[in-house]
């Protein structure tokens, strides 16, 4: 009896590691291998960018994210342009951009390097994704209440290789509370390159 209980035991603790692994998703055709650490994803839903012409899929905050993502998500795309506009609702605002062969993510962090309007500073950042603070440099107070006074924005950067192209998924140039952005950068983290399944 205790060889029995030991064997279930074993072989369930082996299919317990195999599947944190690696999770297999399926969303209208198509088929995503997530790895574990992106277990966390309750609040969002598969969006794929397919019908936009990039080979991937992206989640995206659903209506339980309680950041004013009820309503249904837009992409604003110029056709045969490079950069695509992905908004979920008004708080929520992405860009994409194509970048060819060129590694986007250093030039971006090499222009946020040479700029002198903000302080920058990186809350995490690793090989191809970057989560920043940007804080105005004040330079005094004046009159106008609006003059001198803080101003800090978060942000996030991410570049992903799709079908040998480098595509950067980034917030918007005017950033976002860090609220937002905490949701944001679960999002960069998750596109995946898609294929059809089987």
């Amino acid at each position: 009896m205790k060889k029995i209980y030991l064997t279930f035991g074993l072989l369930s603790l082996g299919m317990m590691f195999s599947s944190c692994e690696e999770e297999v998703e399926e969303v209208n055709g198509i088929r995503v291998e997530y790895p574990e650490e992106l277990d966390d994803l309750d609040e969002f839903e598969a969006f794929s960018l397919k019908p936009y012409n990039i080979e991937a899929l992206i989640y995206i905050p659903d209506a339980t994210a309680n950041i004013g993502a009820s309503t249904a998500p837009e992409m604003i795309h110029e056709l045969n342009g490079y950069q695509w506009d992905l908004r979920v609702g008004q708080n929520f605002h992405l860009t994409i951009e194509d970048w060819g062969t060129d590694d986007a993510f250093k030039d971006y962090l090499m222009q946020l390097e040479d700029q002198k309007v903000y302080t920058i500073e990186f809350l995490e950042k690793e090989d191809n994704f970057a989560y920043y603070k940007a804080k105005l440099n004040v330079k005094g107070k004046g009159d106008n209440e609006n003059v001198g006074v803080e101003h800090t924005t978060y942000h996030v950067v991410a570049q992903h290789t799709i079908e040998g192209v480098n595509y950067l998924f980034k917030t918007n140039k005017d950033g976002h509370p860090k609220p937002i952005t905490d949701y944001m950068a679960k999002s960069v983290k998750s596109v995946k390159p898609i294929t059809e399944a089987s």
